[in-house]
């Protein structure tokens, strides 16, 4: 095939330094196309570092299995499913401007999401009030 030097890089003063191969040009000299070897290297973990990463894998695993044995219990999925309401009605709440029974609302997910989130389980974050809490007269 014969090479398109309007292909050539404009840095380049001699067209000779490249070859046509496959529809593209490549430099002639292998160094071109790879990375400096002062720019920057590769740093390679010590058994110290990889043994601490697998431990704390480890941890999240055993995590995840306690926290999936634990969805099992009735009462906890009735718990879950009394916070998705939750934070359904404070949606709700917000959406009708009525900051009261937002406010009351997220104190009660408060209380039920700290005991979740002891007991190991993850949960999402909910969109709590913001601001000053209303006057409860």
């Amino acid at each position: 095939m014969i090479c398109n030097y309007s292909e050539v890089p404009a840095t380049s003063k001699n067209p000779a330094q490249y070859r046509f191969f496959a529809g593209a040009l490549f430099p002639k000299n292998r160094n071109q196309l790879m990375a400096k070897k002062g720019t920057q290297r590769r740093k390679r973990r010590t058994p110290e570092e990889i043994i601490s990463d697998l431990q704390k894998q480890i941890r999240e695993v055993k995590a995840r299995a306690a926290a999936k044995e634990l969805k099992q219990s009735p009462a906890i999925k009735k718990a879950t499913s009394a916070l998705r309401a939750l934070d359904k009605s404070m949606a709700l709440a917000k959406e009708e401007n009525h900051s009261r029974l937002h406010h009351a609302l997220a104190d009660s997910r408060r209380a039920l999401a700290e005991f979740l989130e002891q007991e190991g389980m993850k949960l999402p974050k909910a969109l709590m009030p913001r601001g000053r809490r209303p006057k409860m007269d």
